[in-house]
């Protein structure tokens, strides 16, 4: 069991102070009431969310990394110009031509799921991504897209997971979406093919440009699925089922799922987390060593769940004390779309934002032609280099 065994918890009625076992809230079924005057701690355990803002929710990694992803010039020009008008299309049809898109008709159940995940986080059905099943042994789920959005699930997981864990992985990718992610995201998933054709335009020297930006966008991927896991466990509202799915993706089996034990994951968790701590390279080591990977390690997962579980945080929100997503809102001059006023691109359009760095037309002060993309993105990128890693003009 983790080494934590209460969270102090104030009754938001009498304000008396709760210390509540840390196993209960583990596998939280019902409100724990408060031992002073009796009423439920968590006030809004059993309603759904209303204006539910991803900065609820959002990892201090992932805030920290986007925050270094969006002093890169290019990245606006590049997944504006570049992933809409050609990765997604390509991707799209590739998912439309091989997969099965669920709908009401074509496995209800899990389009079903996928519903109450989207209106627990606030995503009208109108806004809900497409939901494809793809055939793969190995248990995944990823999300695509700039302007439509798509979400896919391997049939490894469909058969590993049960439905409450499905849930959650549903909820974790729909919390991508919720998070204005998905734009970013695709950024990290195809930035290797736009950095092939930067260091073939620059006879190899914009390598030393490109490989920078590749670790900024795949630090921030791996960091965001740690504020997405957050977003999962506000829809499952039970840590015990987010660990049990992060457990089965760690190394369970059909056959021997009946034999995983909970209570010794989350040690090994704690032991991780112990391990992290051995040294000043611990938790960059484990940074790094998740970079390439589709997601981060699922023990590291689970220990950072844990964390936030024993912050408080997580019933705070159980109990109505979140950010509303009308606080700190403005509108696209482009299209009109409500969006977080640190946005540097709509998610709706993908028209860049006053103050972003990149002009909404694709020209930059130097006047860089809005048809070549990849010419621009290039010459904002060495704009960066020399600013950041020369005195001199950067490599031409």
């Amino acid at each position: 069991m983790s080494d934590i065994e209460a969270v102090e918890f104030q009754c938001g009625n009498c304000g008396a102070v709760n210390h509540l076992p840390f196993a209960k809230i583990l596998d939280l079924q019902e409100s724990p009431s408060c031992g002073s005057c009796s009423t439920p701690l968590l006030r809004h355990l059993e309603q759904k969310y209303e204006h539910l803002d991803a900065k609820t929710y959002i990892h201090p990694l992932d805030d920290e990394a986007m925050a270094a992803l969006k002093r890169i010039p290019g990245v606006t020009t590049m997944l504006r110009s570049l992933i809409r008008h050609s990765f997604e299309l390509a991707t799209r049809l590739h998912h439309q031509a091989n997969f099965v898109r669920v709908g009401p008709k074509q496995l209800p159940d899990l389009w079903n799921s996928f519903v109450h995940a989207g209106e627990c986080l606030g995503i009208s059905l109108a806004d809900l991504p497409e939901l494809y099943v793809y055939q793969d042994p190995v248990p995944n789920a990823y999300t695509f897209g700039v302007e439509n959005n798509f979400v896919a699930l391997s049939t490894g997981c469909l058969n590993l997971l049960d439905e409450e864990e499905i849930l959650f992985v549903l909820a974790h990718e729909l919390g991508h979406v919720h998070a204005d992610h998905v734009l970013y995201k695709s950024a990290a998933r195809v930035f290797g093919s736009v950095a092939s054709t930067v260091i073939q335009a620059t006879m190899g020297l914009g390598s030393l440009v490109v490989y920078p930006i590749q670790i900024a966008l795949l630090r921030w991927d791996r960091a965001s699925e740690l504020s997405c896991d957050r977003a999962a466990l506000l829809v499952v509202k039970n840590p015990t089922v987010a660990l049990r799915t992060l457990m089965k993706l760690s190394g369970g089996t059909e056959k021997l799922a009946n034999e995983l034990d909970i209570d010794a994951f989350i040690e090994q968790a704690d032991q991780f987390g112990d391990m992290q701590d051995e040294g000043p390279l611990g938790r960059y080591l484990t940074v790094l060593q998740t970079l390439f990977r589709t997601h981060p390690y699922p023990i590291w997962r689970a220990k950072e769940l844990l964390e936030w579980v024993g912050s408080g945080n997580f019933l705070e929100v159980l109990d109505g004390d979140y950010t509303k997503d009308n606080e700190g809102k403005v509108t696209c001059e482009a299209c009109g779309s409500p969006i977080r006023e640190d946005a540097i691109i709509c998610p709706q359009c993908g028209a860049s934002q006053p103050g972003s760095g990149a002009d909404a037309d694709g020209e930059g002060e130097d006047g860089g032609d809005p048809s070549d993309p990849i010419g621009k993105t290039l010459k904002d990128i060495q704009g960066w280099y020399k600013r950041n890693f020369t005195n001199d003009d950067p490599p031409s």
